[in-house]
């Protein structure tokens, strides 16, 4: 037997070469003494040289019974941290080249893979499934290494309520695992993507995740049964790490010419200590690692958005339109809502769908509301307010350049959403440049800040649909991976010319829902992402839980969240403002116009509060000490403020127990206000221990206290 080893003080990787019965690889944590794998490494792929059906067939993760294994490998070590295995697939001409980096003192084991295609003919590939194997559950001896205790959660969000693929559960148990209980019967485990996945019990786990900033790639974690002689008998392993192919993703692995190759992005391994919480952490730093934070100079201003009072015009009546024929809102109407901004204590006015001359066609209306140039000085030097614009990639009408739209099989113009006469956008070169020469137009006008929105693949009918356009200059069908560039190629562009605009960037319009960093902190990048739709009912949202995704986002992720929310779904206590002001980065507010009305004068006051701290909460780190209760951290001076919230309808005393140590805190006393600006108390904190302090606070129904930690 050869054993191959790299191995440092948090991790041993050990690769057996055991003649006769085969490799083991054996992934050891000297942290919490677990071995996460002891069996052979599950190196599965399945190619096809012919097109249609045949390829199809491929894609069915059911299939990989059918899948070829190595024939063959060679494994050596370079150096103290690097371990390579070399091999072949089985009746293939595809080559692996297998890499495992494990640097003096780190907590990550990072994974490299590469496929290349030594033959002369193209190949496609349907199934890629490698990773680290695991027993799990022996059918004649039971559960293995007390498994059974161990929970599966995803990362960024454990669920997206309502906006995406909702898995229905917070986490999921080792029966869940186990018999399936949470997918659909024709869905392999787990049944969606994820980034990450944590992997443990109370105590911590195993964060397995994989990084690719340039593909749409994503981490999962694989039920891979065994059918034992009898009728439902089966043993189970779980396969993890490695690379995969989810619903087709990273495209650019699914088709190799020959003398090619592909290389899959980073797979990361490390080990979590506590709670699922400290999982997320972890996941956060290893972001930051790679740049996936705000910038050095990050300092969105407060935006005040039209649209709750002044209505979109695709919906055909306003919020507060009281006609029955939705009128498009006037210049005179604008700069209402620019006298509000001011006096409320907004810092931008956000112009949402409306001020073009058709939805995403990316032109002001100068014919209504004059020259851009003259509103944005208007906006800049009588309200003291920076300007907003948002911004559709889809587009309204048939009356747009030929080449902008996405066709199907039959030469089509394929409908995005047939309620607002929206088609589906094929985002080809040609577009890239028209788009850019559109939006450069508009941004030399002294534009702040612009929203990438409606950039859809899908459509109501048929998802990832492609274009299927022969003259577009693009292949056929277009690539999902190549829509979602383009777009970001425009982002770019307007970076390029005008760094300092902000930019919040919605997903490139793919399904499934693209990792969150995917495009982030590549050269000229987009600053935000969106705070997932909850701009519409954002009460409900807080109330029912819909909300927590942006909880756990902020978990995961120092990338700012942007949203916008309606003041006018608020109460007196200024509950919703202070929910959303904690958790997005980048904060609009709008909905009230009656300066008379209390929730006016309470959302003013507020608003004083929010930008006395506004550095804590768009710049801070953060830190849910629980669901309801958040820390923003100053990095620079050591301070804090914490938002602590009572969703219920009876008076709660909440005691908040602060670990200083742990996050980064030098304060010593608090002073605590209501979510109205009305200070509540002040005074030392206790001391409970060398490291823990703390204070005590009466939370009045659905209200919040914003708590200010200091020196």
């Amino acid at each position: 037997m050869t054993d191959y080893t790299l191995e440092n003080q948090n991790w041993e990787l050990k690769v057996q070469n055991r003649g006769d019965r085969g490799f083991c690889y054996i992934l050891y944590s000297k942290i919490d003494n677990t071995v996460y794998a002891d069996e052979e490494y599950h190196y599965r792929i399945l190619t096809s040289s012919k097109k249609g059906s045949r390829y199809a067939y491929l894609l069915h993760l059911g299939s990989e019974y059918k899948a070829k294994k190595l024939s063959s490998r060679e494994i050596r070590k370079e150096g103290k941290e690097r371990l390579i295995i070399e091999g072949k697939f089985e009746e293939t001409n595809i080559v692996i080249t297998h890499e495992f980096f494990l640097e003096k003192g780190s907590p990550w084991l990072d994974e490299k893979i590469t496929l290349n295609n030594r033959g002369s003919k193209k190949v496609r590939i349907g199934l890629i499934n490698l990773g680290f194997k695991k027993a799990f559950f022996k059918q004649y001896s039971g559960w293995i290494d007390h498994l059974d205790e161990y929970t599966l959660t995803a990362i960024p969000t454990r669920r997206y309520f309502g906006y995406g693929d909702d898995r229905r559960k917070e986490n999921f148990s080792a029966n869940d695992i186990l018999f399936r209980a949470w997918v659909e019967m024709e869905a392999d485990m787990p049944g969606f993507c994820a980034e990450g996945w944590l992997w443990g019990n109370e105590e911590g786990g195993l964060l397995t995740c994989k990084y690719n900033p340039s593909q749409m790639e994503y981490s999962r974690f694989h039920r891979l049964p065994t059918t034992l002689p009898g009728r439902g008998a089966e043993n189970v392993d779980i396969v993890f790490g490695g690379v995969s192919l989810y619903e087709g993703n990273p495209e650019l692995a699914t088709s190799l010419s020959p003398e090619t190759s592909y290389s899959f992005g980073v797979t990361r391994y490390a080990i979590y200590q506590g709670d699922y919480k400290e999982g997320y952490y972890l996941y956060r730093s290893h972001l930051e690692e790679h740049g996936h934070k705000f910038k050095p100079d990050y300092d969105p201003p407060v935006h005040w958005n039209e649209l709750y009072n002044l209505g979109w015009v695709s919906e055909k009546t306003g919020f507060f339109v009281k006609d029955v024929e939705f009128e498009a809102y006037t210049l005179e109407q604008l700069y209402e809502e620019a006298e509000i901004a001011r006096d409320i204590g907004a810092e931008c006015l956000y112009l949402d769908p409306g001020w073009n001359i058709a939805l995403g066609s990316s032109i002001w209306n100068k014919e209504r509301f004059g020259s851009l140039k003259k509103f944005s000085q208007n906006i800049h030097e009588k309200y003291g307010l920076k300007l907003a614009l948002h911004l559709m990639m889809n587009f309204e009408g048939e009356d747009g350049p030929d080449e902008f739209y996405l066709r199907s099989k039959t030469g089509i113009k394929v409908v995005a959403d047939p309620y607002i006469n929206l088609f589906s956008l094929c985002a080809n070169n040609h577009w890239v440049e028209e788009k850019t020469r559109r939006v450069l137009e508009l941004a030399k006008e002294g534009i702040d800040f612009f929203m990438f929105d409606f950039t859809d693949l899908a459509t109501f009918m048929v998802d990832n649909i492609g274009c299927f356009s022969k003259d577009h200059g693009h292949e056929v069908p277009m690539l999902r991976n190549t829509h979602a560039e383009n777009i970001f190629k425009v982002i770019q562009n307007v970076k390029k010319k005008f760094p300092h605009i902000l930019i919040e960037a919605h997903t490139r319009g793919v399904i499934p829902r693209h990792p969150l960093y995917y495009q982030h902190n590549l050269p000229h990048s987009f600053d935000e992402n969106w705070g997932f739709e909850c701009m519409w009912n954002s009460m409900h949202d807080l109330l029912s839980g819909r909300a927590t995704q942006l909880f756990e986002y902020n978990l995961a992720y120092s990338i700012p969240l942007y949203l916008h929310i309606n003041e006018n779904s608020d109460n007196e206590n200024m509950l919703q403002f202070w929910w959303y002001a904690s958790l997005a980065r980048h904060l609009g507010i709008g909905g009230l116009k009656d300066r008379d009305s209390p929730k006016y004068k309470t959302l003013k006051d507020a608003m004083i509060l929010y930008k006395q701290n506004k550095s804590f909460f768009t710049r801070g780190k953060f830190y849910g000490i629980d669901y309801n209760i958040h820390l923003h951290v100053s990095e620079i001076d050591k301070s804090g403020v914490i938002t602590a919230y009572n969703l219920s309808s009876r008076v709660q005393k909440l005691d908040v127990q602060i670990d200083l140590m742990k996050y980064g805190l030098e304060v010593s006393s608090v002073v605590i206000y209501s979510g109205l600006n009305q200070k509540i108390s002040s005074g030392k904190l206790n001391i409970k221990s060398e490291s823990i302090s703390q204070f005590e606070v009466e939370i009045p129904p659905l209200s919040p206290i914003i708590a200010i930690l200091q020196k």
